[in-house]
């Protein structure tokens, strides 16, 4: 994420920039999954999905919910694996996520904070591909 040109999104939302270390972890994970061009293969794994063209931010947020990722309160997004990510509410990420990244791919994940601590669940993720589509893995 380009931390600098969403800062005022950060403070207003309470939301930090998580280390790159997390970013790069995180997409770790994503590439021990089945990828086919430029995106995970979905065909292989077991997932739901959202056509977002005419889909209200409202929409997303209850489509998410009916997600892993909805079993968190925060999520880390991220849209590079050299750049921090976002870690904020799990709302904030997904109304907002079209603001914090004009990458068409965009992965987020739940996490928990513990005494301060960003504790990931990688597993727990969407991804945003072509800014077309939410994918879930379930």
């Amino acid at each position: 994420m380009r931390v600098d040109d969403i800062s005022p999104w950060l403070d207003e939302h309470g939301a930090s920039a998580g280390p790159v270390s997390l970013s790069g972890e995180f997409d770790a994970y994503l590439c021990t999954l089945p990828w086919a061009g430029s995106g995970i293969n979905w065909r292989e794994i077991p997932h739901r999905s959202l056509v977002l063209d005419g889909v209200s931010d409202d929409e997303a947020v209850e489509w998410a919910r009916r997600t892993p990722m909805a079993l968190h309160e925060h999520v880390l997004l991220i849209d590079s694996a050299s750049e921090p990510g976002v870690v904020c509410r799990f709302e904030d990420a997904v109304r907002d996520f079209e603001l914090l990244s004009g990458r068409p791919e965009l992965y987020m994940c739940g996490v928990d904070l513990v005494g301060g601590e960003v504790r990931p669940v990688f597993d727990r993720f969407i991804e945003r591909r072509f800014f077309m589509t939410l994918n879930a893995r379930v």
